[in-house]
């Protein structure tokens, strides 16, 4: 089923960006795993993120694993769930009306209250869309062009976009914000939402037991629509950013669910916890000076193609960790609508070819380049380390610039147009995900605006397509992109979770990698295994 057309601007991306990735993007599972109740209390769910919430106000929120914060309180009109898939939610059915995937509807369930007892119909979800539209929030650049938002009866609701959105289901979902539904209470006094929620969810938060910045409880909602759903009785969001002290948290039973890390990966395996993965970061060696502007040499298409045959994948995937890194060689990950299933397609290690491109382009013995780079996301810089030492073989002296003051600070230096080359990494479901990050101007992918006609020409007849016909020009898009060569993959990285052995339901995939605790029905939902 579709996912959402991003076409965020630069200060929006930038907001994006610092603010999901200074929390780290919770981790992922890729199988189940057994659970119920930190501290031999089946009650109550103990859960861990790395950093506080952006807000407790869905409409400013951040999304990743981030959403945890307001998915226990407001539900979504349709539930991504671990495996991928999407779930009715507030909406029981949806779908595009007429061609060109301008114009979406949904049918919303009957008999859903808000938190205070109020009724939710059309009217109350066309207000939540509107006010997440207009309230300045991050996540409004992601879900689409837009135009109007309008209640066609009590229970049916319409979406008009200015263009194509083949996405549109997925922007609908728990991680979006447009999708997650406010009450009117909140929408009269928005700051009430940071201390009390006011949504349909299975929770509701308790500010009463919670400590800011510490550990954030939410208490079963009596009133929720699906009881069966609901697993627990208090759900508690611990704060804790070393993963030393997760580990030992997990270790110790004061965590049901937590995320994990490279670093103590194999202490957690030793310990007997329950470890599942799932891919999610794909890093990328971003050529962002395509014009020469700074350094000439990347100016020509052979020198850009060239690193990307330079780059040992294997070697450098096995070095950091053959458990939680793997090759990547195309802009999507496999498994993804785009990904070209061909032996044919994305960079293999071919040195000599490197080399007799550089020649061909007038750089055989090479030349110097500046490489932007960050230690919070790439640890130690590891990865830049190894992309550097790479592309030494071939000629190219690569200054590594690491700016350690924080992403935000990076992503500021990275759009400045000082930098013609960056190590970044993206993250996205489909072609149109990835692409929207990659392609927006004013990015870290882009930070020099750099434009493709035959890019935006296949990903604009995608975007209006469905089925097959727009597998085939994701695919297409995909292919022009390795030719250009203006964002190099490198390597896939995995996001980690420790799970107790009494927690079951805790799946994850590649189309999700940020799953949620809570799920409208209870086969979905983390649970106790008993």
């Amino acid at each position: 089923m579709p996912r959402p057309t991003l076409r965020p601007s630069r200060r929006r991306w930038v907001a994006v960006a610092a603010l999901a990735l200074v929390a780290t993007l919770t981790a992922c599972t890729s199988q189940s795993s057994g659970g119920g109740g930190a501290g031999g209390d089946a009650s109550t769910l103990q859960l861990q993120f790395p950093g506080a919430p952006i807000s407790l106000n869905p409409a400013l929120g951040g999304n990743g694993g981030s959403s945890v914060f307001t998915m226990l309180a407001y539900d979504p009109l349709i539930y991504l769930s671990g495996d991928g898939d999407l779930v009715p939610d507030l909406a029981t059915s949806w779908d595009y009306v007429g061609e060109g995937n301008t114009v979406f509807e949904l049918q919303l369930r009957d008999d859903v209250t808000f938190s205070d007892g109020s009724p939710m119909d059309a009217d109350a979800v066309v207000a939540s869309m509107e006010y997440f539209l207009q309230a300045g929030g991050s996540l409004a650049g992601q879900v689409g062009d837009v135009q109007s938002v309008e209640a066609t009866d009590e229970s049916t609701v319409r979406v008009t976009y200015g263009r194509p959105n083949p996405d549109a289901a997925s922007t609908m979902t728990q991680y979006f914000g447009l999708g997650v539904v406010i009450g009117p209470a909140g929408l009269a006094d928005p700051d009430s939402l940071l201390n009390a929620s006011q949504g349909t969810g299975q929770y509701t938060y308790d500010a009463g037991s919670s400590v800011t910045g510490d550990r954030y409880t939410y208490q079963r909602n009596d009133g929720y629509w699906n009881p069966d759903a609901q697993q627990y009785d208090t759900v508690v969001v611990r704060v804790i950013g070393d993963p030393n002290a997760v580990l030992s948290a997990a270790q110790t039973g004061q965590l049901d669910v937590a995320e994990g890390d490279t670093s103590t990966l194999s202490l957690a395996q030793d310990a007997g916890l329950g470890v599942v993965t799932a891919p999610f970061f794909n890093w990328s060696l971003v050529l962002a000076d395509r014009a020469g502007t700074i350094n000439p040499a990347l100016a020509d298409e052979r020198v850009r193609r060239a690193m990307g045959y330079a780059l040992d994948r294997d070697s450098i995937a096995g070095a950091l960790g053959p458990d939680t890194f793997a090759p990547s060689t195309q802009v999507i990950l496999p498994d993804l609508d785009g990904y070209v299933d061909d032996d044919a397609a994305g960079y293999d290690f071919d040195l000599d070819e490197a080399k007799q491109l550089m020649a061909e382009a007038g750089y055989a013995d090479g030349f110097s380049m500046t490489l932007l780079t960050q230690p919070v996301l790439d640890p130690n810089t590891a990865i830049s380390q190894a992309v550097a030492s790479a592309l030494g073989e071939i000629g190219i002296t690569v200054d590594l610039q690491v700016e350690s003051t924080g992403v935000p600070a990076f992503i500021q230096a990275g759009t400045s147009d000082r930098y013609e080359a960056l190590m970044w990494p993206s993250a996205g479901a489909d072609m149109a995900q990835v692409t929207n990050q990659i392609l927006a101007p004013g990015t870290v992918f882009n930070p020099f605006d750099s434009t493709d006609p035959q890019v935006q020409d296949l990903l604009g007849q995608a975007f209006a397509a469905t089925g097959q016909q727009r597998t085939d020009l994701y695919e297409q898009a995909n292919e022009r992109l390795e030719q250009l060569a203006w964002v190099v993959p490198v390597i896939s990285t995995q996001n980690i979770y420790y799970v107790a052995e009494d927690i079951t339901g805790v799946t994850a995939s590649v189309q999700n990698p940020n799953p949620m605790p809570v799920a409208p029905e209870a086969d979905l939902a983390w649970r106790p295994a008993s």
